[in-house]
């Protein structure tokens, strides 16, 4: 069975169907998977990453808490404590044991004269060693190896400046010790007597465990995760050597910035612009709730730090900081995610992520989680494909049994009912109707199919018993097919001979303005031909006249007895006659009148070579011939016509086509005596003839052009059809432009019209180079001549 005679079978196109209404539904279930399921499950993913986020941010502050509380108890106890070296080193040092060894060093850093008075610098400090173990440091009461007092430091200032009972987090920076980076929490010290402020008690945070955590979370979330302080300065990273530089200030190397990294590093710019934009909503927040306290206090910071240590940003953060700090609050169920970021390609994951930033109250730290779009997308990814694959899966057997059962229940009955109905329109064809009974369809347990045998075996019963009348019928109509067939073929003969005297009638017309303007244009040279001999016979006589004399001297001369004074009387008649030939001019009259004469000759013989040439009939029908003397011969027979008209034509030099001269001639006639009769009233008649070649269209180009009335556009889609005309009745029959456009056509070539009423009309015949239309094209019966 053949491709074609499978695709055929109903039970295949019902497979066909099947499966694809299955492929359809697939279709649904992935677009719904895509635009519904897939934009949900990526925003419980994102929501997944917020809440682990929030988790890490309450994991930290339980940890920065626990520093706070440290310092907030150490300041209230500092500050009931007597001035007494031995107590505070004793009491400070016992603590500074006890503490877990993230915590690296500490102090208490009294103010000037707040110890004793005329006493500039007392601090109690404690570090640790490279063994790890908590030592006293006494350098920063020393001024000779310190010179920048602590109290002018980054850290005292803002702790002095507090007015709230949390720690003044330091920006990040590397312990030249460990080499880990660490932070310094500040807290305010207030005597317990006057509340006056005595100093700052600090602890120095190491940040190496806070790495590993973040580590330790990245590894659960995905992707990575860093942390950066107020000024964005960066706490964390995946690779530390990425975001620490070594500075003259700090040989010992510093954290830098997000805004520095994006400047090594654009595809980091979007985060960095997002930390950025988080904290000048912080400055805004600081300048709504009370401007006057925020400058004072971002200036007065400024100036009273040591030069160089702190900048003008982070004095401004700062103080924001220490004002909205008032009212700032910690709440675990709270959530502190504030921007997201799509990146299009992460520095680090090399590949399109969603960057999560949170922010930490109090300390106003950033934590970034940056997660590539693949691993969010992973989860809706291969649900989709399970469930595709889990539908495949179940359409297979489905799609087996639902074949087994229609081939079963429709394939098989269906099948033999079509061979019976086939072997019914072999009968039919042979007209062996009586055999029809034989071939009666089975009955069916379908019921639909069963009316189908029904309805089929009656169809039977009544070609059987309207055969006979059917093959009367049939002959009956033969006849009268016959019949109709030869009153058709009788009114066609008419047709054409109408339509024969329709064509000669035309073309008699246009024969006969031809005719007429020829015997116009060659009866006025003949006038002046007739003239000028006329005038030539006369002068002539003035000749005769001299030759009387002539011959009557001659006589006298010869005469033996001539008398002298005869001869001379003769002599002086002969010269006076000859003088007043000279001086009458009449040889140049002679001269002139016979060359005017000539010319009158020459342009009659002009219009006579003209004439034959328009009507070629001694010559082929088909030649080789210039489109350009078809135009020259025909201008010349459509001269009379074209007198009142301004005609110029432009003429390229054109490749000899094959055409039948006379009936080109013919329609260039016809072209240019309508475009005479367009002419208005009241404006001077300009015809232009150009004639080009069209390279790409290898055809000859003749654009006929008037100024003349134009033609409307319902006119004109009209004006090439068979007895249309505008003109009045009897003036016209309608078939100048119908025969233009046959014969063009049977030239292989085309003609078209374009017009602007009121500023004339275009006619454009296009004629091939080489055309062997005319030899393959048959003739239109309307036109043939």
């Amino acid at each position: 069975m053949s491709v074609a005679g499978r695709l055929g079978s109903i039970s295949t196109r019902m497979l066909i169907i099947l499966a694809l209404a299955f492929a359809f539904i697939i279709l649904m279930v992935y677009w719904v998977v895509e635009t519904q399921g897939k934009p949900r499950i990526l925003e419980m993913t994102s929501e997944t990453v917020v809440e682990t986020g929030n988790e890490v941010i309450n994991s930290i502050m339980a940890s920065i808490s626990h520093v706070d509380g440290l310092a907030k108890a150490t300041s209230t106890m500092a500050g009931g404590l007597p001035k007494q070296e031995a107590l505070y080193r004793e009491t400070f040092g016992n603590l500074m044991q006890q503490t877990d060894q993230r915590i690296v060093g500490g102090g208490v850093w009294f103010d000037p004269n707040m110890y004793a008075p005329g006493r500039e610098r007392q601090s109690f400090v404690w570090a640790r060693d490279e063994s790890g173990n908590m030592q006293s440091v006494e350098r920063y009461n020393q001024v000779s190896q310190t010179p920048n007092a602590y109290y002018r430091d980054w850290w005292y200032i803002p702790a002095m400046y507090a007015r709230h009972d949390h720690c003044v987090w330091s920006r990040a920076y590397v312990d030249p010790v460990s080499n880990q980076p660490m932070m310094t929490c500040a807290k305010a010290l207030y005597n317990s007597r006057n509340q006056a402020f005595d100093g700052v008690v600090t602890f120095n945070l190491l940040l190496d465990n806070l790495d590993a955590a973040m580590k330790k979370w990245q590894e659960k979330i995905g992707g990575y995760v860093f942390l950066v302080d107020l000024d964005n300065r960066f706490l964390t990273f995946p690779d530390q050597s990425i975001v620490t530089q070594v500075t003259d200030s700090n040989p010992q190397g510093e954290m830098i910035t997000a805004h520095q990294l994006a400047e090594t590093n654009p595809t980091f710019a979007p985060i960095a612009d997002s930390l950025d934009t988080i904290n000048q909503t912080l400055l805004d927040e600081a300048v709504a709730k009370d401007e006057g306290r925020y400058d004072l206090a971002a200036r007065s910071i400024l100036s009273t730090t040591n030069v160089g240590k702190i900048s003008e940003q982070e004095s401004k953060l700062l103080s924001a900081l220490l004002l909205l700090n008032l009212d700032q609050t910690f709440n675990l169920v709270d959530s502190h995610l504030v921007d997201t970021i799509t990146v299009p390609n992460d520095f680090v994951l090399q590949q399109p992520a969603t960057a999560f930033v949170f922010r930490m109250p109090f300390t106003y730290w950033k934590m970034v989680i940056v997660k590539p779009n693949s691993d969010m997308m992973s989860v809706a990814n291969a649900l989709s494909n399970q469930l595709i694959r889990a539908m495949l899966l179940g359409f297979i057997p489905i799609l087996l049994l639902t074949a087994w059962v229609f081939r079963r229940y429709f394939t098989r009955p269906l099948k033999r009912m079509a061979q019976a109905v086939a072997d019914m329109g072999v009968l039919i064809e042979q007209k062996q109707y009586q055999k029809l009974s034989a071939h009666k369809l089975p009955k069916s347990s379908v019921s639909e199919i069963q009316v189908i045998s029904e309805q089929t075996n009656q169809l039977i019963d009544r070609i059987v018993e309207n055969e006979g009348a059917l093959a009367e019928i049939n002959v009956h109509l033969e006849k009268q097919v016959v019949a109709r067939t030869q009153d058709l073929q009788q009114a066609m003969d008419e047709l054409k001979a109408s339509q024969v005297h329709l064509v000669r009638s035309e073309k008699m017309a246009t024969l006969g303005q031809m005719v007429a303007g020829v015997a116009h244009e060659v009866n006025t040279p003949l006038g002046y031909v007739r003239s000028n001999m006329e005038l030539v016979g006369d002068n002539l006589t003035r000749f005769d006249e001299l030759i009387t004399h002539t011959e009557q001297l001659l006589q006298a001369l010869k005469a033996p007895d001539a008398d002298q004074e005869q001869v001379a009387e003769l002599i002086d008649q002969t010269l006076q006659c000859c003088e007043e030939i000279k001086e009458d001019e009449v040889s140049e009259d002679l001269a002139d009148l016979i060359k005017d004469g000539l010319y009158g000759v020459d342009q009659i013989a002009e219009l006579v070579v003209s004439l034959r040439d328009f009507s070629r009939i001694d010559e082929s029908k088909i030649k080789d011939i210039d489109i350009n003397d078809c135009v020259n011969t025909s201008l010349v027979m459509a001269r009379n016509n074209l007198k009142s008209l301004d005609v110029t034509t432009t003429l390229a030099e054109l490749p000899l086509i094959q055409c039948n001269p006379s009936q080109i001639n013919q329609v260039l006639l016809n072209l240019f005596n309508n475009a005479a009769q367009a002419m208005a009233p009241d404006r001077k008649g300009e015809l232009h003839i150009i004639s080009s070649v069209d390279e790409a269209q290898k055809h000859v180009v003749v654009r006929v052009i008037d100024n003349g009335v134009g033609i409307e556009e319902s006119t004109l889609t009209r004006i090439f059809e068979p007895f249309f005309t505008t003109k009045k009745a009897g003036d016209g029959t309608g078939l100048g432009l119908a025969i233009t456009t046959q014969i063009i056509e049977q030239h292989g070539g085309r003609i078209e019209a374009s017009s602007i009423v009121g500023e004339g009309t275009t006619f454009t015949i296009a004629l091939p180079i080489q055309s062997t239309a005319r030899e393959n094209k048959p003739s239109q019966a309307l036109f043939e001549s």
